[in-house]
Protein backbone atom coordinates (compact mmCIF):
# COMPACT_ATOMS: atom_id res chain seq x y z
CA UNK A 1 0.00 0.00 0.00
CA UNK A 2 1.45 3.34 -1.02
CA UNK A 3 0.78 6.64 0.69
CA UNK A 4 0.55 9.76 -1.38
CA UNK A 5 1.57 12.94 0.46
CA UNK A 6 -1.21 14.90 -1.27
CA UNK A 7 -3.94 12.63 0.08
CA UNK A 8 -2.44 12.70 3.58
CA UNK A 9 -2.31 16.51 3.59
CA UNK A 10 -5.86 16.72 2.19
CA UNK A 11 -7.14 14.33 4.87
CA UNK A 12 -5.41 16.30 7.62
CA UNK A 13 -6.88 19.55 6.28
CA UNK A 14 -10.38 18.05 6.28
CA UNK A 15 -9.98 16.94 9.90
CA UNK A 16 -8.49 20.28 10.98
CA UNK A 17 -11.33 22.26 9.35
CA UNK A 18 -14.14 19.78 9.95
CA UNK A 19 -13.58 19.04 13.63
CA UNK A 20 -14.14 22.61 14.93
CA UNK A 21 -17.16 23.00 12.68
CA UNK A 22 -18.68 19.75 13.94
CA UNK A 23 -17.99 20.65 17.57
CA UNK A 24 -19.44 24.15 17.21
CA UNK A 25 -22.58 22.78 15.52
CA UNK A 26 -23.12 20.46 18.49
CA UNK A 27 -22.71 23.35 20.90
CA UNK A 28 -25.05 25.50 18.79
CA UNK A 29 -27.71 22.80 18.97
CA UNK A 30 -27.47 22.65 22.76
CA UNK A 31 -27.59 26.44 23.07
CA UNK A 32 -30.58 26.69 20.76
CA UNK A 33 -32.46 24.07 22.76
CA UNK A 34 -31.77 25.95 26.00
CA UNK A 35 -32.89 29.28 24.55
CA UNK A 36 -36.04 27.71 23.11
CA UNK A 37 -36.90 26.20 26.48
CA UNK A 38 -36.52 29.58 28.17
CA UNK A 39 -38.58 31.32 25.50
CA UNK A 40 -41.43 28.84 25.84
CA UNK A 41 -41.49 29.05 29.62
CA UNK A 42 -44.67 30.80 30.71
CA UNK A 43 -44.08 33.39 33.36
CA UNK A 44 -46.32 36.09 34.71
CA UNK A 45 -44.28 38.72 32.86
CA UNK A 46 -44.62 36.89 29.53
CA UNK A 47 -48.37 36.61 29.99
CA UNK A 48 -48.72 40.34 30.75
CA UNK A 49 -46.56 41.28 27.76
CA UNK A 50 -48.54 38.98 25.47
CA UNK A 51 -51.79 40.52 26.69
CA UNK A 52 -50.47 44.06 26.13
CA UNK A 53 -49.24 43.15 22.66
CA UNK A 54 -52.69 41.84 21.80
CA UNK A 55 -54.33 45.05 22.97
CA UNK A 56 -51.79 47.50 21.52
CA UNK A 57 -50.85 46.20 18.07
CA UNK A 58 -53.66 47.98 16.20
CA UNK A 59 -53.40 51.30 18.09
CA UNK A 60 -49.63 51.30 17.57
CA UNK A 61 -50.01 50.64 13.87
CA UNK A 62 -52.57 53.45 13.69
CA UNK A 63 -50.17 55.71 15.57
CA UNK A 64 -47.30 54.97 13.17
CA UNK A 65 -49.26 55.37 9.93
CA UNK A 66 -51.27 58.45 10.92
CA UNK A 67 -50.39 62.00 10.02
CA UNK A 68 -49.11 64.24 12.81
CA UNK A 69 -51.93 65.89 14.80
CA UNK A 70 -54.62 63.95 12.96
CA UNK A 71 -57.78 62.43 14.39
CA UNK A 72 -56.36 58.92 13.88
CA UNK A 73 -53.22 59.81 15.82
CA UNK A 74 -55.22 61.30 18.72
CA UNK A 75 -57.48 58.24 18.89
CA UNK A 76 -54.48 55.89 18.79
CA UNK A 77 -52.73 57.83 21.57
CA UNK A 78 -55.91 57.82 23.68
CA UNK A 79 -56.33 54.06 23.23
CA UNK A 80 -52.69 53.44 24.16
CA UNK A 81 -53.06 55.65 27.24
CA UNK A 82 -56.26 53.82 28.26
CA UNK A 83 -54.65 50.37 27.92
CA UNK A 84 -51.54 51.43 29.82
CA UNK A 85 -53.52 53.25 32.51
CA UNK A 86 -52.04 56.71 32.01
CA UNK A 87 -49.87 58.89 29.81
CA UNK A 88 -46.95 57.03 28.28
CA UNK A 89 -44.19 57.56 25.73
CA UNK A 90 -46.22 56.46 22.70
CA UNK A 91 -43.28 55.95 20.37
CA UNK A 92 -41.35 53.99 22.98
CA UNK A 93 -44.22 51.65 23.86
CA UNK A 94 -45.07 51.09 20.20
CA UNK A 95 -41.42 50.36 19.34
CA UNK A 96 -41.44 47.70 22.08
CA UNK A 97 -44.82 46.22 21.13
CA UNK A 98 -44.15 45.99 17.39
CA UNK A 99 -40.56 44.71 17.63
Amino acid sequence: MTYDINSLVRSAAVVIVGLPVALSMGNLTNTTASVAALALEKTAANEVIASLRGDLVKPCLDYYVSKVDSKLEREAKNTIDDVMGGEVNHKGICDYILN
